[in-house]
């Protein structure tokens, strides 16, 4: 079943966000998560994710973090460390914010 709108995480969807679910991951570690408030784009690019990826966060354009197969259980690490909430982000993706 479709519903329209859903962004489903399949196994394309993963292998496209692979960069960023990886530098979502890195931020379990208490040190990472340092690295990454001190300069988040910086930390970003050393994880080697695109332009385009880096500019997603950036934007904090959580929508199109999942669009580019982003796991929503780990952009929810990246957007803790930020201090931005679930329903922020969910807001933000429904496009209610």
């Amino acid at each position: 079943m479709e519903i329209p709108g859903t962004i489903v995480f399949t196994g394309e969807q993963s292998r496209r966000g692979y960069r960023l679910n990886r530098m979502a991951m890195s931020l379990t570690d208490a040190t990472n998560r340092q690295r990454f408030l001190v300069d988040s784009l910086g930390y970003a690019r050393a994880m080697g994710l695109t332009d385009d990826e880096v500019d997603l966060l950036d934007r904090r354009d959580w929508r199109g973090m999942l669009e580019a197969g982003a796991s929503i259980y780990l952009m929810i690490k990246v957007a803790g460390a930020l201090g931005v909430t679930l329903q922020q982000v969910g807001a933000h993706s429904a496009g209610r914010e």
